[in-house]
């Protein structure tokens, strides 16, 4: 019998009855990943009043936005050694502990200088959280589940900017800019303890996991099969991976990639309000509408990505190819923007583009898996840290952009970025693991 015949006998016997735990653990990371965000879009659904009360000027705030992103950016490599070295489990609970306690503490600052501290070290304490996501990914689901794993983890992040702005806008109106941040750190603590205690880092850690399902996963993932003590002593190859095209590849699609979807974080709630004249509370809804395209978005492009490899695509076909074609139509779609009449027109044609981008945001972390094998964390921190740089940088520029030419031109040269994510992403080699010895 040949080894995919045993692979479907056993798909058919031995797996039958499998527990479901990698599904509770990737619902878990879901949420974590909605909480990050949801404290990230506060700061931006709050700018006008934050900037009202502290005499802060729009380009002050970018660079505030700015520190947050360079704090992010700094710590994605040394977060992503600590993923190595201690686990997906204790990395997870540390890093949401560390950035609810400053989110928390974003509400109590008076003036500039505390917050852009406060800010920076936010994003310090979120840094390990995404590589260390998708490390324990890796670990809990088979090849075959890896792109709606992925779908998963990026759903949570944009669901944040879609319930979000309303409840935000809300609790302002009724307590304040300061409670809303109150409010955020406590459900980050909270949902850090609860993580710990019900999740572990390996499958085969899990009493809830049961013969079959462990089965399963490993049966199906080579990286879950690696013990804990290997896994410790083994460091990644960085002086190899640094001579191997995919491994820059990988930075610049994500650069251009996260360069739009940071823009749209950051700037949508303000950019509503200056450009397109909308009310505090009207400007709620109409922000939320781009990020239901992205949530859609994310969701179907890890299932088309697994459901191309299932029926034979190669990967270069079922992840490169979805995240060029995405980015190419949101390009396309940001341009257009610039030429609609009413405030409707602009919104559907934002939506659009970040709807698509968000087929690359999503299969980007698929990639690193895919590339980066057991170095997941590695690759993914990599790849996160280019993401970030690119959002250290947009948060100031484009304010300084709409200040001499308007904001037509900022859309404008969002679009250009993205042309350099496109290059990345057909210039990765995701059929071939990245060399490691």
């Amino acid at each position: 019998m040949s080894s995919s015949a045993t692979q479907v006998a056993k798909s058919k016997s031995d797996y039958r009855g499998a527990s479901h735990v990698r599904w509770i653990g990737a619902a878990f990371i879901l949420f974590m990943a909605h909480v990050a965000y949801l404290d990230r879009i506060v700061f931006s659904v709050t700018a006008n009043p934050i900037m009202k009360e502290l005499s802060i000027t729009p380009v002050q705030f970018g660079m505030i936005t700015t520190l947050f992103s360079m704090g992010y950016f700094v710590f994605q490599i040394p977060g992503a050694l600590t993923v190595e070295r201690f686990g997906s489990r204790i990395m997870v609970a540390i890093a949401l502990i560390f950035w609810s306690v400053f989110t928390a503490l974003t509400g109590a600052v008076r003036g500039l200088t505390g917050l852009s501290v406060v800010r920076c070290l936010f994003g310090i304490g979120e840094g390990p959280l995404f590589p260390a996501a998708n490390h324990f990914l890796a670990h809990w689901v088979t090849k075959q589940e890896r792109g709606r794993a992925s779908s998963l983890m990026n759903a949570g992040c944009f669901t944040a900017p879609v319930i979000g702005p309303p409840i935000i806008v809300a609790v302002v109106a009724a307590l304040g800019w300061r409670a809303a941040f109150y409010i955020l750190g406590v459900l980050g603590i909270l949902t850090a303890v609860v993580w710990y205690v019900s999740m572990r880092g390996r499958p085969s850690e899990h009493s809830w996991v049961n013969a079959q399902e462990l089965a399963l996963i490993t049966d199906n993932n080579d990286i879950s099969t690696q013990t804990p003590q290997a896994k410790s002593k083994t460091k990644a190859p960085w002086g190899l991976f640094l001579r191997q095209r995919s491994f820059w590849a990988i930075a610049a699609g994500y650069f251009g990639t996260m360069w739009t979807v940071q823009f749209f974080m950051y700037w949508l709630p303000y950019y509503l309000q200056v450009a397109k004249h909308l009310s505090f509370k009207s400007m709620g809804f109409y922000t939320s509408v781009p990020w239901i395209f992205i949530v859609v978005g994310v969701l179907t492009a890890g299932t088309l990505s697994d459901f191309l490899l299932k029926n034979g695509f190669s990967r270069f076909m079922a992840r490169n190819m979805v995240c060029v074609i995405g980015l190419a139509i949101a390009a396309a779609a940001l341009v257009l923007s610039t030429s609609a009449h009413s405030v409707v027109g602009n919104v559907l044609w934002l939506s659009l583009a970040l709807g698509m981008t968000g087929f690359a945001q999503t299969l980007s972390w698929s990639l690193a898996t895919d590339i980066g094998q057991k170095f997941t964390s590695t690759v993914s921190s990599w790849m996160n840290t280019w993401g970030f740089i690119a959002a250290s940088i947009v948060p100031t520029m484009a304010a300084l952009i709409a200040e001499k030419y308007g904001w037509n031109q900022v859309l404008i040269f969002n679009a250009f970025v993205m042309l350099i994510g496109v290059t990345g992403f057909l210039l990765i080699k995701s059929d071939e693991p990245l060399r490691q010895s």
